[in-house]
């Protein structure tokens, strides 16, 4: 039997943010953004711009940031009140380069390059070090003034993406598959108790007592399943790991529960309400994903889609056609775990999107790939919890032994 190549998102095109004259606030944009991806514990490489006093152009002081590490290199410097040159620093320049071909080396997760100006535009500046992780294929981040967007389009071959200045189309382009690498950087390693694997869910224990839950999927019918104590003294992180990088349906939905074991703590607090009556107002179309028991009760007018749909439901493929242009789609936490939720999350681009079921991770590191509003469960009566998912119970069977908590985006 052939291995399969572990999960990985697909490749990105260069992305370049349009800006008129003037770049502070898109220095800023890319500052916050490469930050925040590096606070979650992606690898990203590359430069940031700081500008400090004066203006766009020529400021008092320019500095190139390196991201990885910190370091500022002083890049110009303003020549005195009576001018408006600058004085470019070449030394710095070079001093820079070099952080780009230690990220280029490294392969980070993303390269920063403040901008593409003047001089890549001529095939001087930084464009060679922007060349070769093109070349490599690894993502990169960079900002154009629109006077040169021709010469960008030309030196990507025509191959990038070009973005608006705002967070959102930045979040847009890192795209929704990279969300499950972002929730297993999350998990805080811990070590396993017991990986309990029912009929119809999946429970996983730490020693510490936290508790994580997903959908069994139905491809693992019948499957043998090792008793609940051989997982004990494994890594959470490591049990987790398949959820991000794993085909196996049964492994990942394992790694799915070993992430919400970190996520949806007991500690954790929010409005017990039930995900599927966020749109119970909504005055356009609502998509939901998954037969939910007696969503015709909740959600009259909403359109069904489900693998095996019933009378009145439609079957999967009509998602690329009835989530475009929803005002609002509810999907089945499932999706997480089978690989659909980016194809959903790109299918319903723009769309007030919840994610409902036992199986959510309940985590803010979600609202950012364009969902609004987690509907999930966490665990309070554990072994009766137990008991029961070993007893094959249903969701709702087992919903008295802990309590829905609810999460939406500010």
């Amino acid at each position: 039997m052939v291995a399969l190549a572990p999960a990985a998102p697909p490749p990105l095109r260069p992305g370049a943010v349009v800006h008129g004259p003037g770049s502070e606030h898109i220095d800023a944009l890319l500052d916050r953004f490469t930050a925040e991806l590096k606070r979650r514990g992606f690898r990203v490489g590359g430069l940031v711009q700081r500008n400090y006093g004066g203006g766009d152009d020529c400021a008092d002081q320019m500095d190139l940031v390196d991201v990885a590490t910190g370091r500022a290199f002083g890049i110009s410097q303003h020549l005195g009140r009576e001018s408006q040159a600058c004085r470019v620093d070449p030394r710095g320049v070079a001093e820079a380069s070099q952080a780009l071909r230690r990220a280029v080396a490294e392969r980070a997760d993303l390269i920063v390059v403040n901008k593409f100006a003047g001089l890549e535009a001529h095939g001087e500046g930084l464009s060679d070090e922007m060349l070769s992780a093109i070349s490599e294929g690894i993502p990169l981040l960079t900002s154009v003034g629109s006077r040169y967007i021709n010469e960008w389009q030309s030196f990507a071959g025509g191959y990038a993406d070009l973005l608006t200045p705002d967070a959102e189309s930045l979040w847009r382009w890192w795209g929704p598959h990279r969300l499950y690498e972002d929730l297993l950087l999350g998990v805080e390693d811990a070590e396993v108790k017991r990986v309990v694997v029912g009929a119809k869910w999946i429970l996983v224990e730490t020693v510490a007592g936290a508790i994580g839950l997903a959908a069994r999927p139905s491809s693992s019918a019948g499957a043998a399943v090792p008793a609940p104590e051989s997982w004990a003294g494994w890594s959470l992180k490591a049990l987790a790991e398949p959820a991000a990088r794993g085909w196996d349906a049964l492994e990942v939905a394992i790694g799915i529960a070993a992430l919400n074991a970190h996520y949806n703590h007991a500690g954790l607090t929010g409005p017990a309400v039930n995900g599927l009556d966020q749109h119970a107002g909504a005055e356009g179309r609502v998509v939901v994903i998954g037969g939910f028991p007696k969503i015709r009760e909740r959600l009259p007018r909403a359109q069904v889609i489900e693998i095996d749909p019933r009378p009145g439901e439609y079957p999967e493929p009509a998602c690329d056609w009835l989530l475009p242009g929803a005002e609002a789609v509810v999907t089945t936490a499932s999706a997480l775990a089978n690989r659909t939720l980016p194809r959903l999350l790109a299918a319903g681009r723009g769309a007030r999107v919840t994610l409902v079921g036992p199986g959510t991770p309940l985590t803010p590191r979600l609202f950012d790939y364009g969902i609004e509003t987690l509907s999930g469960f966490v665990a309070e009566n554990v072994p009766a919890l137990v008991e029961a998912i070993l007893g094959g119970a249903s969701s709702k069977q087992f919903h008295c032994h802990g309590r829905f908590v609810t999460l939406s985006r500010g």
